[in-house]
C-alpha cells in the first residue's frame, strides 16, 4: 500500500489544515499490518503533485503551457491555472514550492519511512528523489527502509542501476529534480526535458523519441 506518511496539507496554502501526521499514519499502518497489507510504500503530500512529492523545482514556463489538458481532471485545476499564468501569483507560488522541501531532496521520506519501519514488520518502501548508492545503502543498513523507490532518476538515467554495480555512486549526469518530466508528461513522451544535461537540444529530443524505438532485451 502506498501511503502518505505527513500530508504537509498547507505547504502551498498556509489557510488549509495541515493534513495527517506521522504520529497517525503509524497507527494506521499498525492496524493495516493487522488487517493483511503485506508491504508500506511512503510518501508524502495530500496531492499530487506536492512540494515534497515529487520534490524539487516547478518550472512554470513548461506548466503553463502543459497544465491546459489537466483543467477538467481536478477540484481546483481552474484555480490553479489561473494563478501560473499571472506573474505576481505564480512567482509566489513557486516560492513556497521551492521553500517546502528546504533544499533537501534525496530521502526526504527517509525520517518517515524510518518511523512506520519501527512499528511494523512488514517490509517498508520508501521514495524521494534517490540516485545516490551509497545514500540507498545507507538508509538499507540503517533499517530506515527495506527498500527504494526510483522514478525521475530513472527518467534521466535509464541505466542508473548498471552504473551502481559497475562501481559508480552516482550517474556522470545526475537528475537536476527540475521536475520538467512530470509536467511535460501531460502532453508529450515521458522523458527528461532538461536540456543542461545533453550537448544538444537535439540530442534530448532524440533521447525523448526513443521510447517510440525501444531496444530489445537481452
Amino acid at each position: 500500500m502506498k501511503i502518505s506518511a505527513t500530508d504537509y496539507n498547507n505547504d502551498l496554502f498556509p489557510w488549509e489544515h495541515k493534513g495527517t501526521t506521522i504520529d497517525e499514519t503509524v497507527q494506521v499502518c499498525e492496524w493495516l499490518e493487522q488487517d493483511g497489507v503485506d508491504a508500506f510504500h511512503v510518501s508524502a503530500g495530500s496531492m499530487f503533485p506536492h512540494p515534497r512529492n515529487p520534490a524539487g523545482d516547478l518550472p512554470m514556463d513548461a506548466l503553463v503551457q502543459n497544465y491546459g489538458a489537466m483543467l477538467s481532471s481536478g477540484a481546483h485545476t481552474h484555480r490553479n491555472h489561473w494563478i501560473f499564468r499571472r506573474r505576481p501569483f505564480r512567482t509566489l507560488f513557486h516560492w513556497r514550492w521551492v521553500r517546502a522541501h528546504g533544499g533537501h531532496i534525496e530521502g526526504i521520506n527517509l525520517p518517515d519511512s524510518a518511523a512506520i519501519r519501527r512499528a511494523v514488520s512488514v517490509p517498508v518502501i520508501c521514495t524521494g528523489g534517490f540516485q545516490t548508492a551509497s545514500i540507498i545503502r545507507e538508509a538499507l543498513s540503517s533499517g530506515q527502509c527495506d527498500a527504494v523507490s526510483i522514478a525521475r532518476s530513472l527518467v534521466a538515467n535509464n541505466d542508473l542501476v548498471k552504473l551502481f554495480a559497475a562501481g559508480h555512486d552516482r550517474a556522470p549526469e545526475p537528475c537536476t529534480y527540475c521536475n520538467k518530466c512530470l509536467v511535460n508528461a501531460a502532453n508529450n513522451p515521458l522523458g527528461c526535458y532538461e536540456e543542461s544535461r545533453f550537448a544538444s537540444r537535439e540530442e534530448m529530443i532524440g533521447e525523448i523519441m526513443s521510447v517510440f524505438e525501444p531496444r530489445p532485451f537481452r
